[in-house]
C-alpha cells in the first residue's frame, strides 16, 4: 500500500514537471496534472493539500533543483581550503547540475514570463538552497568583512543561470560558443579568475 502511494506521488510530480515545461504555469491546474499522470484528482489533494503545497513538493522532490548536499559531494574527496576555492566548487557545479536539467531549465523560462503565487513556490525553493549554500561555506571560511559575498554570489549565480537559458535561442554570446565545450570551459575559468579578487580581503 505505502509502495503504491508513493509511486503514485511520484507520478504526479513527474506530470507537473512535464506540463511546467510543455506549456509554464498557465495551464497548469489539478485536472491537468490529474489527467498526464493517469489519477484521480482526490489523490492529488489527498498526497498534497492543494496546487502550491503540491509546488513545493516538486521543487523539493521532483529532480527539480540541487540540494547543497548534492553540490558538495563526498567532502573527502574535495581539493579546497579557501573560501575562494569553495566559492569555486559550488558554483561550477551548480552550473555542470542546472546543464543536466532541461526541464528545470523550461520551467526557469516560463518563470520570466509569468509571475505567479505558483512561480514564488519554485523560487522560495531555490532561494532556501541559495541560503543554506552561503551558511556552509560561512561555516567552511570565515566571510571578509569587507566583501558582500551574498551579493557577489547572487551576481555570478544570476549570470550563468542566464548564460545556460540563453543557450536555449542562441549557441553564442559575444563570440563565445556555447555549442562546444570549449566555450563552458572558456566560462568555468572565468569564474575561477573573478573569485579570487572578488573575496580576498584588502590588505
Amino acid at each position: 500500500m505505502a509502495r503504491d502511494k508513493e509511486e503514485t506521488k511520484a507520478r504526479i510530480l513527474a506530470a507537473v514537471g512535464k506540463l511546467l515545461a510543455e506549456s509554464g504555469f498557465k495551464q497548469l491546474g489539478v485536472n491537468a496534472i490529474a489527467r498526464e499522470a493517469g489519477v484521480d484528482k482526490v489523490l492529488i489533494y489527498r498526497y498534497f493539500e492543494n496546487l502550491p503545497s503540491l509546488l513545493q513538493t516538486f521543487g523539493k522532490e521532483g529532480n527539480y533543483w540541487t540540494s547543497v548536499e548534492e553540490l558538495v559531494g563526498d567532502e573527502t574527496a574535495v581539493d579546497a581550503e579557501s573560501l575562494a576555492d569553495w566559492m569555486v566548487l559550488l558554483l561550477t557545479r551548480f552550473l555542470h547540475d542546472l546543464q543536466k536539467r532541461p526541464i528545470t531549465q523550461e520551467i526557469m523560462r516560463w518563470e520570466l514570463l509569468e509571475g505567479n503565487e505558483l512561480t514564488h513556490e519554485l523560487a522560495t525553493v531555490r532561494d532556501r538552497v541559495a541560503i543554506e549554500s552561503l551558511e556552509f561555506l560561512k561555516q567552511k571560511c570565515s566571510f571578509p568583512p569587507d566583501k558582500d559575498i551574498p551579493a557577489i554570489s547572487a551576481v555570478l549565480i544570476a549570470g550563468i543561470v542566464y548564460l545556460v537559458l540563453r543557450t536555449k535561442v542562441s549557441n553564442t554570446f559575444l563570440g563565445i560558443d556555447f555549442s562546444s565545450p570549449t566555450g563552458w570551459q572558456r566560462i568555468e575559468g572565468a569564474i575561477a579568475s573573478l573569485i579570487q579578487p572578488m573575496v580576498e580581503t584588502e590588505e
